[in-house]
């Protein structure tokens, strides 16, 4: 019987930490950032948006990403954010004394 108590004990203990470790998760953003050089980005595709498929899924615009030495056109999509009240930034590719650079897109708070 006294056994039975002590591994209760101990399973509520590891289960309230465990609890408290998840409710105080911090999310973290990473910084990506790519240096391309001279080549700028293609004009972005005309996009067609269509009716979104559930109320919390976010549209994703096309956009050009930056694959294997060369841009690569993504058509646009629905995604769900991952946390609530997440919002998407689009990619961008800023111009600076080295040529360009690609920060790609990400979920934001």
């Amino acid at each position: 019987m006294k056994r039975t108590s002590i591994q209760l004990l101990a399973f509520t203990v590891v289960t309230a930490i465990t609890g408290f470790a998840a409710a105080t998760t911090v999310h973290a953003e990473t910084a990506l950032v790519i240096q391309i050089g001279n080549q700028a980005p293609p004009q972005p595709q005309q996009d067609h948006q269509w009716a979104s498929p559930y109320h919390s899924a976010a549209w994703i615009p096309g956009h050009n990403e930056w694959q294997s030495g060369q841009y690569v056109w993504v058509g646009g999509y629905y995604a769900y954010p991952p946390r609530p009240h997440s919002h998407w930034v689009a990619p961008s590719y800023p111009h600076n004394q080295s040529g360009y650079s690609y920060h790609p897109g990400h979920w934001s708070n």
